[in-house]
């Protein structure tokens, strides 16, 4: 029975007739996320689909021009914070109709109907999802209305014009305003330093050479964006001492500079693992729709 559902709800989007595109024509989706703590990550789907990556068979993602979550902490300060305890929101763009769509999910396994504020959207207990206009997949694991009125009814642009352009023009990208805590980073970065922060973005693209990651980190304290760049360098040069690679202090200077209250990392390449990693822990923010 499991198996005649999900090969109904393939059917249904994939025969769906009608081509429908993110009506986010002059500005971003994600801009109207991105309070201060709340984690931004977007994804170009339709880049990744024609990259080098192993993208994973998923009707949605087949569909998406862009995906974009949001994860609030909803106000603690434990540091790190699990990801479970983050709320998660945000939306696919694309080719999501009104009525097609809405309809294969409510074949999917758990998910029942719901009206709320005259608001049609399904749920599993867990996320809840819907279209609430067409071109939007709407998802939230916290209250759905709010995420629908934040992002769609009553809109207001948090990330300035000339970041969010960058953040598009990548794969992937990350940004965060005055973060209060911040998931296991894999790397001990002091609390002093974190909350320092004015914000953070984090780019990956890829080129004909591979993949690269570059970062900028606006400060409050000068002193703060120079223990940090200090320290990514220092993590980076021990990568490379556990790697058994040769150091090249030129290189790494003019990789990872500080500039007044700014610390930069410029084209860091990355490894196909690396990125891997990134892609699947991206796509695991969307609750199990993709």
């Amino acid at each position: 029975m499991r198996r005649y559902l999900f090969l109904t709800v393939i059917s249904i989007l994939v025969l769906s007739g009608c081509v429908h595109h993110s009506p986010f024509l002059s500005e971003y989706y994600f801009q109207a996320m991105g309070d201060a703590g709340e984690l931004v990550m977007t994804m170009d789907a339709s880049s990744l689909k024609e990259s080098s990556l192993d993208i994973p068979e998923n009707a949605i993602l087949e569909r998406s021009e862009r995906i974009s979550v949001a994860m609030n902490p909803e106000g603690s300060t434990l540091y790190p914070l699990p990801l479970s305890d983050w709320t998660i929101y945000g939306a696919a763009e694309g080719n999501f109709g009104k009525i097609l769509v809405p309809t294969a999910i409510s074949y999917m396994d758990g998910f029942e109907r719901i009206k709320e504020d005259g608001v049609k959207y399904y749920s599993n207990g867990s996320i809840s999802v819907g279209v609430p206009e067409t071109g939007i997949l709407l998802f939230s694991t916290g209250d759905y209305l709010e995420a629908k009125d934040k992002t769609l009814d009553n809109r207001s642009l948090l990330i300035p014009s000339e970041l969010a352009s960058d953040m598009a023009e990548n794969l992937f990208s990350i940004y965060v305003s005055e973060p209060k805590t911040m998931m296991d980073l894999g790397f001990e970065l002091p609390y002093a330093v974190l909350s320092g922060m004015n914000y953070a973005l984090i780019t990956v693209d890829e080129t004909n050479e591979g993949f690269f990651l570059s970062s900028v980190v606006d400060f409050k304290d000068e002193r703060d964006a120079k223990t940090f760049t200090t320290l990514m360098r220092n993590m980076i040069v021990q990568e490379i001492r556990r790697e058994g690679g040769k150091l090249d202090f030129k290189a790494l200077s003019d990789m990872i500079v500080c500039e007044r209250n700014r610390s930069y990392i410029n084209d860091r390449e990355m490894t196909r693992e690396e990125v891997d990693l990134y892609l699947e822990r991206a796509l695991s923010l969307s609750g199990g729709l993709i």
